[in-house]
């Protein structure tokens, strides 16, 4: 019985040491084969970062920035290829960002001051300045400032609402004028950048995008504006500065963005070659030559009744300016306009749209009502210049058409 027990003890120790140098040799094979894995992966990292078999390995990269970063090269029309930092560095001395102040008292006589921030582009070495016209519509004094510090008195050139056009100037030499593209060969999907002071205070900001659609009607003050469509962000403070391609043209002017909770990437630019036509002529005259002018005031039209007021459709006049298209012809102050030639007029910015696309000279039919009875008048139109706008003008008498 004991040489028997003793036979079993012995059988026990050799499984269990059997059992221990299986598990200590497939601890150092599987060791052995993930260092192998290992230096494997470290001999092919170093020559995919080196160019060639070496055993000099490559250091880590560090946090700081001491190296050129990575830039997409854009394509420019003309074969040239820049980057997006080459664009702005080429660019960024023709933006300026412009403060208009306007100074109003209160009941109490005591004034304060009101501010509007936007962007502007130079147009010229001796200081003419192209922006957006609600940038400067309610300031009574402007400075302009250069990306190098600089600051200027500005004064204005001439507006055009309609449009949403303006240009200011100030007393300065050797600027760096901005370099114009065509905006009639603009594409859906072409790359464009941004520059401009979005908020007021984040100064020469660039954003960069894509045209996303052309020949959108924008309605921003009751008057459609052809506009393009850009994905590039842009926000308040954008008004007036450069939308430019991939050479580093001005290919438009940034005046509007659709700003709500749920849409985002949606911006809009006057094409630039409506804006300059639009500049060049208020440079030299200081208005848009050759449109035409009812010489009225227009406003809307409302109804009281026992339910309350309730709009009218149609442009109510509200002045006529005395020897005027519109006096001429016999339009009265009280009267309605209801058409246009073919065109129905249900309010004082339909009235606008079309005046906008008419020429000094051109006679068209007015159709209305003056309370009583319906008429039907020709009028030759007018010209329309600032000499129009009686002093002391308010918006809220109406648009002076």
């Amino acid at each position: 019985m004991k040489s028997k027990a003793f036979k079993i003890t012995i059988a026990a120790l050799c499984l269990v040491l059997a059992a221990a140098l299986i598990v200590s040799c497939s601890n150092f094979s599987f060791q052995s084969i993930q260092d192998w894995i290992d230096e494997q992966l470290d001999a092919e990292q170093s020559t995919a970062e080196n160019g060639s078999n070496t055993e000099t390995s490559t250091p880590k990269p560090t946090s700081t920035n001491t190296g050129t970063a990575k830039q997409f090269k854009y394509g420019g029309k003309n074969g040239e290829t820049y980057t997006v930092s080459e664009v702005y560095a080429n660019s960024v001395d023709s933006v300026v960002g412009i403060r208009s102040e306007s100074v109003s008292k209160n009941v109490f006589g005591q004034t304060s001051t009101t501010a509007s921030l936007g962007t502007g582009i130079i147009l010229t070495e001796d200081g003419y300045i192209l922006t957006n016209n609600h940038v400067v519509e309610s300031g009574t004094t402007f400075k302009v400032a250069l990306y190098n510090g600089e600051s200027y008195d500005a004064t204005i050139v001439g507006t055009e609402k309609t449009n949403d056009v303006a240009v200011l100037k100030i007393e300065a030499t050797g600027l760096k004028a901005a370099t114009f593209g065509n905006s009639d060969e603009l594409v859906v999907g072409e790359d464009v950048i941004v520059i401009g002071n979005p908020l007021g205070e984040l100064t020469y900001t660039l954003t960069r995008g894509v045209v996303s659609a052309l020949n959108r009607a924008i309605n921003e003050d009751g008057t459609p504006i052809s506009m393009f469509q850009i994905d590039a962000a842009v926000n308040e403070g954008n008004s007036g500065g450069p939308a430019l391609d991939a050479s580093g043209n001005v290919i438009g002017v940034v005046t509007a963005k659709v700003n709500s909770g749920i849409v985002e990437g949606i911006g809009f630019c006057i094409p630039v070659n409506d804006a300059l036509e639009i500049a060049s002529q208020l440079i030299e005259y200081g208005y848009v030559k050759g449109r035409g002018a009812l010489a009225i005031a227009a406003t809307e039209a409302y109804r009281e009744s026992f339910w309350g007021t309730t709009r009218v459709s149609g442009a109510y006049v509200n002045y006529v300016i005395e020897g005027g298209a519109a006096d001429k012809a016999g339009i009265k102050k009280g009267m309605l306009i209801t058409a246009v030639d073919n065109t129905e007029i249900t309010s004082s910015d339909d009235l606008a749209a079309v005046l906008r696309a008419k020429s000094a000279g051109t006679t068209i039919t007015v159709k209305g009502t003056d309370g009583k009875e319906r008429f039907e008048v020709e009028v030759v139109l007018d010209e329309y210049t600032p000499d129009l706008i009686p002093e002391g003008w308010k918006t809220n008498d109406g648009i002076i058409l």
